[in-house]
């Protein structure tokens, strides 16, 4: 990117300011991309993960052994447990909703898929929880803090009614006394029809009245989401998806980033996010004094585990009731804003907020605002959001007309201007201060503003930026088709041939895209029907540069763009090229209508040769 910072005497200031304006735009378009990735912390080393340690004999846990696999304490005075009721192989257990289809071991009680039913990724049906057979730590416990190691011993399943499942299991626990005392945890979920929110119920209670052994080091137990949510980045691109942490604290949207890969917080939030481009899972938990850890690593350029851990303090009483809230679902305001009412949904939940997980917020987002509601109306007409972008671009252009008719017209004006310019830098040209003086005296007398042929370009950044955060976080364009077989997902960027990536030296190339091509194509025409009077080889340079170079940049900026967004800008340059081409014919009917209404120039007389003075 170059920054052209010229003074030669001369030069055509506008083309100079034209030539700032779209540097602007494409700073503007890396500086978004900053503020869209997800800012994640690498470690700054890779090291060989460390064993985990045993943990703290002073608070040493044991599970009661099943009454087929009796087992011996390792507790110091080596007594040996009572048998429990507990079940002594693994099993899967399916709870199914209308939006979730949830899978649960009994192996501690937890989630190993969490399917979306009515969204969809390229292996099917969409799983919030990726990798269920690695060390997914799907809702998992640990007694201690976040180091400990999750309880998975196998748990007692019960199924109070269709859309809930219970896990328990007894344990013992060291108590203040040194003698091992019995409690039972039982995890219970809950889940209802229609909603992508779900209950999560954490109950620890002793039979004899005794405190809860649960004094780890002042911690009593942890409860663990991770280490990632869907989808699967082996199928996107590095720009189409991304994984941070939001939270909601004291009424405000916050990110959180964690130092060297892992932070705990001990603030109280109403809730915290790990929040995806277009999914999220948002934890809210009640209003005990939580610890909140927030896991963050990179694997291959990519989050490699997105995980959060709540740690509760030691438990002083003989029974403790925990209660958390889920959503597991897309990023779309039509879900999340039920749980703002409590007429809404069936957990009775208002003022969540939970909105404030999705992207944008920034000075623009009235306007991008106001465009959702634009192109979710004309979608709601024709049911193709590409021909409704389309036609949400043709109603900007008609509603800017008035500004661009303005602006083409002063563009025409400064035509008429360029010889008399001319003249004012050939006579000036030892002295810009008294060229400037000139010029604004001229600009003056003709009652011509410079600046009214730029601010069709100034209103072009905003909507751009709105535009761009528009089709890159709008839920609804996710898998949506403009036309099938070419632009199947206007979210993502098109691809006529895909390749394995290939690095040409700042650009890696790895699709033949057709979009960005036709993009080219339609702004160099743009070029041609908009540009600008020049005088002077200085601003001919510039203005060639504006043409043809400009556009060739952005042709790489903008290749791996969402397909949307070039959509909109093609339509828009070729809307542009029949509105300037109409523009034109006014501008030509204006001169020749004011050419026939000016008297005719004085014929001058010449004497005749033969004429002679009498």
């Amino acid at each position: 990117m170059s920054i052209f910072n010229q003074n030669e005497k001369g030069m055509d200031w506008r083309t100079l300011l034209a030539v700032a304006l779209s540097v602007l735009v494409m700073s503007g378009y890396a500086f978004l991309q900053t503020l869209k990735a997800p800012k994640i912390v690498e470690p700054t080393a890779v090291a060989e993960p460390a064993p985990v340690a045993e943990p703290p004999k002073a608070a040493e846990l044991v599970a009661a052994p099943a009454p087929a696999a009796p087992a011996v304490s390792a507790a110091a005075d080596g007594a040996a447990l009572p048998a429990v009721e507990a079940p002594s192989v693994e099993s899967r257990t399916v709870l199914k909703t209308d939006v979730f289809e949830a899978t649960f071991t009994n192996r501690g009680g937890e989630l190993v898929s969490l399917k979306l039913l009515q969204h969809a990724d390229r292996d099917g049906v969409m799983d919030l929880v990726l990798d269920p057979d690695a060390d997914v730590e799907g809702f998992s416990i640990a007694f201690g803090g976040p180091d400990a190691l999750p309880s998975r011993e196998l748990m007692n399943v019960s199924r109070p009614d269709s859309n809930s499942i219970v896990f328990s299991r007894t344990y013992f626990g060291r108590g203040a006394d040194g003698a091992l005392k019995p409690f039972t945890l039982s995890k219970r979920y809950q889940f209802a029809p229609g909603e992508y929110m779900f209950r999560l119920e954490i109950s620890l209670a002793t039979e004899t009245g005794d405190y809860l052994p649960l004094d780890l080091e002042g911690k009593g137990y942890t409860l663990s989401f991770g280490p990632q949510i869907g989808p699967r980045y082996e199928h996107l691109s590095k720009t189409a998806d991304f994984r941070k942490f939001v939270v909601f604290q004291e009424g405000k949207r916050k990110l959180i980033r964690p130092k060297g890969g892992l932070e705990t917080k001990s603030e109280r939030v109403a809730w915290s996010a790990i929040s995806g481009k277009y999914f999220t899972l948002i934890a809210i938990p009640d209003a005990g004094n939580w610890e909140t850890t927030y896991e963050s690593t990179m694997v291959d350029g990519k989050p490699g585990v997105t995980a959060f851990a709540f740690t509760r303090p030691a438990i002083k009483s003989s029974r403790q009731t925990d209660t958390f809230l889920f959503y597991a679902g897309p990023k779309s305001s039509r879900e999340l804003a039920r749980y703002d009412g409590a007429d809404r949904n069936s957990f009775k939940r208002s003022d969540d907020n939970l909105e404030e997980v999705l992207e944008g917020g920034n000075v623009l987002g009235w306007l991008e605002a106001l465009l959702k509601i634009g192109l979710n109306f004309f979608y709601g007409l024709v049911k193709n959001y590409g021909v409704a972008i389309i036609l949400l671009t043709v109603l900007v252009k008609l509603i800017m007309f008035p500004l661009t008719k303005k602006g083409s017209m002063a563009t025409a004006r400064m035509a008429e201007f360029q010889p008399r310019i001319k003249e004012l830098q050939e006579k000036y040209k030892s002295n810009p201060q008294k060229l400037n003086q000139e010029m604004a005296a001229l600009y003056q007398k003709e009652g011509y503003n410079p600046l009214s042929g730029c601010l069709p370009m100034l209103i072009q950044i905003p909507l751009f930026i709105a535009m761009y955060a528009l089709f890159n976080n709008h839920f609804d364009l996710r898998g949506a088709s403009f036309i099938p077989g070419w632009i199947s997902d206007l979210s993502q960027p098109e691809a006529i041939v895909e390749f394995p990536p290939v690095s040409l030296l700042i650009f890696k190339f790895g699709a033949i895209r057709a979009l960005p091509i036709i993009y080219l194509a339609s702004q160099l025409l743009y070029g041609k029907f908009t540009q600008q009077p020049t005088s002077g080889a200085q601003s001919a340079g510039q203005m060639k540069m504006m043409m043809y170079g400009m556009p060739i940049m952005f042709f790489f900026i903008l290749y791996d763009v969402p397909s949307g967004l070039l959509v909109y800008w093609i339509v828009s340059n070729v809307l542009t090229i029949f509105q300037q081409i109409a523009i034109n014919r006014i501008i030509h009917a204006k001169r020749a209508e004011a050419a026939a209404a000016a008297p005719p120039a004085p014929k001058l007389i010449v004497p005749n040769k033969g004429t002679r003075k009498k």
